[in-house]
Order: structure tokens, then C-alpha cells, then sequence
């Protein structure tokens, strides 16, 4: 229990990410921004996707294996 609280944070600053990264999506300061949206969200996605989901799934098996 002793790593608890960093792993709590650690995904509270993770979820705040997602959340800022998804609002600066749909209000974009720049003009252009539209055209190059869907390649953008592509790859935002993907990059969560890569991080967030072996996180989840590792973080589940060590409370588990513990």
C-alpha cells in the first residue's frame, strides 16, 4: 500500500492530460487546424492508446500478484 498514493496521482495527472489534450482538440486556437484534425486524433489516440492500456493492465496484475 505503500506505492498507492503515487500511482493515485500519477493517474490523476494522466486523466487531466487526456481531458486538456481532448479540449485543446475541440477548440483550437489555430485556423488551419481542421484540416489536419482527423490525422491529429489519429494519432492521439493511438498514443493513448499505447501508454494507457498496458498501464491499466500492469498496474492491475501487480495489485493482484501482490
Amino acid at each position: 500500500m505503500t506505492h498507492f498514493p503515487l500511482i493515485l496521482l500519477s493517474a490523476i495527472i494522466c486523466v487531466g492530460a487526456l481531458v486538456a489534450t481532448f479540449m485543446i482538440g475541440m477548440k483550437p486556437e489555430d485556423k488551419n487546424y481542421r484540416k489536419h484534425t482527423k490525422k491529429r486524433m489519429y494519432i492521439l489516440s493511438g498514443i493513448y492508446v499505447v501508454t494507457f492500456v498496458p498501464a491499466l493492465v500492469f498496474t492491475i496484475i501487480y495489485f493482484f500478484m501482490r
